[in-house]
């Protein structure tokens, strides 16, 4: 697959050294928000992920159809072994660490498994202001999401909220499962109003604010150490989702003028992107280089890219544009193909 497919992105030595209504939007407090108001649950979601029920599941289920049946009659469709995953995957436990890209993914692979076993017992619980359990009862297969927007720490201290770039507080709980799959990339470059700190923390130096690539290489490299020294990679099984774009400027795919997605229905052609490849990827592939523990990295970034009919656009349950999350049915299914495939490898 052009642009796609898990890969070992470091470790030499082996183990010793979709959003509900189908709009992909993927945000976790929204989802409590409504199973608190109207009693219902992700999985729920998934009922109009499978039926094409309500507004925005008919939106994104129908366009994620009419792609399928092109596929179909491509004679390129894949299908994802939901039983064959739920049966090898007994006894696991599986955690999405990461933003709302990452809780995308999470609601995806929810939705593929539900809709094969929709008998299935299933308990769901909210375990934290952060974290989000669905269990397969079954299979005694878990699948948690752990809403983390930079995967290293944000601390309140009298001078307001402060990113620390080596800091990572949070990994003796994602360290007790079995496979973990980690995502940050989107937040990085969000300022404003809607900024979640007000000071960051490098070495000892505190400052109002930084380079935000080189911040994003900083916290990457904290929680590369973390996995050299922390996880034990005999028993958990450690992947990186990669960087999901986002489509707001059609000059990437040559269409200047274009401002984001929401007239885009056919997804590019040819197996490269007209951009490349964002910087954003190089820096994370060279941050997992570094890592001498074995660390998959999905490789989600071209095959995404070209894919600019794949956001929920307008139809997203909240006033605005989204260009990027995606709809489910749709990308992230694909995501979780490959992260199948990883979790098979050797």
């Amino acid at each position: 697959m052009a642009g796609g497919g898990a890969r070992r992105a470091g470790g030499k030595r082996g183990c010793d050294g979709r959003r509900a209504g189908g709009g992909g939007r993927g945000d976790l407090q929204a989802a409590r928000r409504r199973r608190g108001r109207e009693g219902a649950t992700v999985l729920d979601g998934c009922e109009w992920w499978r039926t094409g029920r309500g507004v925005v599941g008919v939106a994104c289920w129908r366009l994620s159809a009419v792609r399928r049946r092109k596929k179909k009659d491509d004679g390129g469709v894949t299908t994802f072994d939901a039983e064959g995953f739920l049966k090898t995957q007994r006894g696991k436990k599986i955690m999405f660490i990461g933003d709302s890209v990452s809780t995308n993914q999470f609601e995806s692979l929810l939705c593929l498994l539900h809709a094969a076993v929709p008998n299935s017992r299933i308990t769901q619980r909210t375990t934290s202001t952060t974290s989000y359990t669905v269990t397969f009862q079954d299979y005694e297969l878990s699948i948690t999401v752990f809403t983390t927007h930079y995967l290293v720490d944000i601390e309140v201290e009298e001078i307001g909220r402060v990113l620390k770039l080596d800091s990572l507080k949070n990994g003796d709980t994602w360290k007790e499962a079995d496979i973990l799959v980690f995502n940050t990339w989107l937040w990085w470059y969000r300022s404003g109003p809607k900024q979640p700190w007000d000071y960051v923390q490098d070495g000892d130096k505190i400052l109002k604010d930084m380079d935000r690539m080189v911040a994003f290489r900083k916290g990457l490299t904290t929680w590369a150490k973390w996995v050299d020294s922390d996880v034990n990679t005999c028993k958990t099984k450690v992947i990186f989702q990669g960087i999901s774009p986002f489509h707001y400027r059609g000059e990437e795919w040559d269409e200047p003028g274009v401002t984001n997605c929401s007239k885009e229905t056919e997804p590019l052609s040819g197996s490269t992107y007209p951009a490349g490849s964002p910087k954003a990827l190089l820096v994370l592939e060279q941050v997992l280089s570094t890592i001498t523990k074995p660390v998959h990295l999905l490789n989600i970034t071209t095959l995404s890219q070209l894919r600019k009919d794949g956001h929920p656009s307008s139809y997203n349950g909240f006033r605005g544009m989204d260009c990027t999350h995606w709809c489910l049915s749709g990308v992230p299914d694909t995501w979780n193909e490959l992260l199948y495939a990883a979790i098979s490898s050797s």
